[in-house]
Order: C-alpha cells, then sequence, then structure tokens
C-alpha cells in the first residue's frame, strides 16, 4: 500500500538511540576525568620558611622588606646612580639557598591569596650581581646568600606565598613545587606597607 502524500518519513530509532547513549558516556567521563591543568599541574608542598627542601635545592628564607623604589650605581664607574621604580611596590626576600645534587638554577615567584602569580624580577632588575638570586647559577655544596626581588601591587601582598622550584621552567607531570607560606598575614602586611619607604640606597 503506497503512503499517501502527507505521511512522514519512517524514522530509523537504533542509530539515534546509539548516539544519545555515546553523548551520555561523554559527559559521564568528562565529569570523571581531571583536567589538562590537573592532571599536569605541579604538586604543592608545603614548606616552613627555615628549611625548604625540594627536588635538588634546599633554601632557608629570611627576613622581606617592602619598598617603593632602588637606588643603584650606574652601569659603569662614575654614572650617576639610578633609581629603579615599580607601579606598584617592591618585595625582596633574603634567602640562603643550595643546590644538594647537581649544579642549576633555583626560580622563585609569589602565588597571591587571589591566584595570582608574580615571577621574580629578572637578574638586571635590579642589577646586583652578587646579590640578586635571579639566574644564579648554583652548584652542589656552596650555598649562597642573596634576595629575589618582587614587583606586585600594594593589595596582593597580604597572604602571598614564596613558591620555589628547579629549573628553567615550572615543573610538570606530578613535579613538586615547593610553597612556603611567608607569614603575611593582614597586620603584618599593612605593617611593612607603612614602613616602607620612599627609595632604599642599594649602592655598592
Amino acid at each position: 500500500m503506497n503512503a499517501g502524500p502527507w505521511s512522514l518519513p519512517r524514522l530509523r530509532w537504533r542509530p539515534l538511540l546509539w548516539i544519545a547513549l555515546a553523548l551520555v558516556a561523554i559527559v559521564v567521563l568528562r565529569k570523571h576525568q581531571s583536567s589538562y591543568e590537573q592532571r599536569d599541574a605541579p604538586l604543592l608542598q608545603p614548606a616552613p620558611a627555615s628549611d625548604a627542601v625540594g627536588r635538588n635545592f634546599r633554601v632557608e628564607v629570611g627576613a622581606l622588606k617592602v619598598v617603593h623604589a632602588y637606588l643603584l650605581n650606574g652601569p659603569y664607574p662614575g654614572d650617576e646612580a639610578l633609581t629603579l621604580r615599580t607601579p606598584g611596590i617592591w618585595l625582596s626576600v633574603l634567602a640562603k639557598v643550595e643546590a644538594t645534587q647537581t649544579q642549576g638554577m633555583l626560580n622563585a615567584q609569589l602565588r597571591t591569596r587571589s591566584g595570582r602569580v608574580y615571577v621574580a624580577s629578572g637578574a638586571e632588575r635590579p642589577r646586583l650581581p652578587a646579590f640578586n638570586l635571579s639566574g644564579r647559577e648554583l652548584a652542589p655544596g656552596l650555598q649562597e646568600v642573596g634576595a629575589w626581588f618582587f614587583e606586585l601591587p600594594p593589595d596582593q601582598l597580604q597572604g602571598a606565598h614564596l613558591q620555589l622550584f628547579w629549573g628553567t621552567s615550572l615543573p610538570v607531570g606530578g613535579d613538586s613545587l615547593v610553597d612556603v607560606d611567608l607569614g603575611l598575614d593582614a597586620a603584618r602586611a599593612r605593617s611593612m606597607l607603612e614602613e616602607a619607604k620612599p627609595v632604599l640606597d642599594l649602592r655598592q
């Protein structure tokens, strides 16, 4: 018997059913599977400031200081002093650092309460070859003393943590990122900001 002119085409339900089941399976898998960032993010390893130990390094964090600018020597003998300013504040973190196994480089960053990350300024900002720890090559058994320098907005100081890692890039695949609580609670952060010098003389 021929279908009339207004009859609907016959639907094939089996293929549609398989498609629906496949979509449900995808949704369930995504809910139970960690994201790419979660799988490859470094593992946070809390550590005391007095003895932070990570892969191939040991760090003893010392004093913290907030200033608004640094007064530095000019690049050549006899040059006028330079004032190094920042849109926010400078935070210096004094530390003793040591490689424990192989020669290499230790890097530092600040992570704030809001999750923002501020990487330590490079070796040229400020240019203090014997003191700025950024870019410093470390050798096993030879302790180095110096500071990391960070530029950040004043309202990001409270609750900031120091994070340390070995090598030139952030660790991935489960490697550890050593996290040091600097003790920057509201009272201490407010006190450091109030006592911050307009310019700190670092001329050598």
